[in-house]
């Protein structure tokens, strides 16, 4: 550690043995908030009052060297010491972000903690921190927690993996993993809780302003449009998530049955009973609902929208336009997107289909 680290940690360690001993690795790409977050509840709940000194809870941040490691909001974050010995700590966090920079991540980051592991330090990770610990084997026989944006590709990666999407955090022999976000406070408050008590898991809670500790059954929270939320079967959102990341090259419904692990005619009876229409009906509504979307707030043409979302044909998509909408999309565009209303009497027994196509684009993507 040179000077200017020793500073940094030394401004803040009290010496005395703390109940709570966590170490970071933060890898290329890392979300900020996901951090700042974790590392705040341990800095409130460490100390009497606000003087943040590392009394209960002792904190570093640790890397391969000392150069700066870069957020994904771009501000850097320079470690406090190289790595030492994993068996120092009770927990080892690593902090994801950006997945694309994680799918090379520096081996020395990867042979640590596979070290952690073998001396049988709790791992946990945080936003796509869990692609990396999956990659090493580090997640086997244990179930993994995605935020349900990137679920698609950690089953595509990880096939033989049990992945939930469907809570903020999951504890599994020695693992944690989180979606990230604010999720990352949760994980630090249950730690707080566990080795300082709850009267400094309440204090943090109370210093960051949050409305309380959600457990590890908490649901997922969603950037969701109003109709998605009044979808109660977790599988038919899971498909319907499927549906809106690949809406501009959709995939067949033998592809989502095989990416929900189910069969085709499971699939069809499962939307069926929730939703009272066809998954390809389904799919070609959430198509219909960003072609018109793209008519008002993008300066493609009609043709390249309908091409863009996988139309048949330009007259395909001004039909459809027109049966639910009234309009075609040329005349859509003329009018405005605040004086382009649905037929809301065509719909009115299908109050699904309906918010779809008045909520315009799908905010899941």
């Amino acid at each position: 550690m040179n000077v200017k680290q020793s500073t940094i940690a030394s401004a803040v360690l009290e010496q005395t043995t703390p109940k709570l001993s966590v170490a970071f690795i933060l890898l290329p790409g890392f979300t900020l908030f996901a951090f700042s977050g974790f590392i705040d509840a341990l800095r409130i709940a460490g100390d009497e009052v606000d003087r943040s000194r590392q009394k209960e809870c002792h904190w570093t941040v640790i890397a391969p060297t000392l150069e700066p490691v870069r957020s994904n909001s771009g501000i850097d974050v320079i470690p406090w010491e190289v790595f030492p010995d994993p068996a120092k700590f009770d927990y080892l966090v690593v902090i994801g972000g950006r997945v694309e920079p994680q799918r090379h991540t520096d081996p020395r980051i990867l042979d640590y903690l596979q070290q952690a592991a073998d001396k049988d330090v709790f791992i946990i990770g945080v936003c796509t921190a869990t692609f990396v610990l999956a990659r090493i084997g580090l997640m086997e026989g244990r179930e993994c927690c995605v935020h349900w944006y990137h679920r698609t590709e950690f089953e595509e990666e990880f096939p033989a993996l049990v992945v939930n999407s469907e809570r903020v955090f999951i504890e599994d022999k020695r693992r944690i993993t989180c979606m990230g976000g604010g999720s990352a406070a949760d994980v630090a408050l249950r730690l707080i809780d566990r080795h300082c008590g709850a009267s400094s898991a309440r204090k943090a809670t109370a210093g960051m302003v949050i409305d309380g500790m959600r457990n590890d059954h908490t649901p997922q929270p969603h950037a969701e449009a109003a109709w998605y939320g009044q979808i109660s079967n977790p599988l038919i959102r899971r498909a319907v998530v499927i549906m809106d990341r690949y809406i501009a090259d959709p995939l067949s419904m033998e592809e989502i049955a095989a990416r929900l692990q189910i069969s085709e005619n499971t699939l069809y009876r499962s939307f069926k009973h929730t939703t009272g229409v066809s998954p390809a009906k389904l799919l070609r509504i959430i198509r219909l609902a960003h072609g018109h979307w793209s008519v008002h707030h993008s300066g493609l043409s009609i043709s390249r929208i309908a091409h863009h979302y996988q139309f048949s044909d330009t007259s395909h998509f001004t039909r459809l336009h027109r049966t639910f909408y009234g309009v075609t999309p040329a005349q859509a565009r003329d009018l405005g997107p605040e004086n382009c209303r649905i037929k809301m009497q065509a719909l009115q027994s299908d109050k699904l289909i309906a918010g779809i196509l008045a909520g315009g684009l799908f905010i899941l993507s």
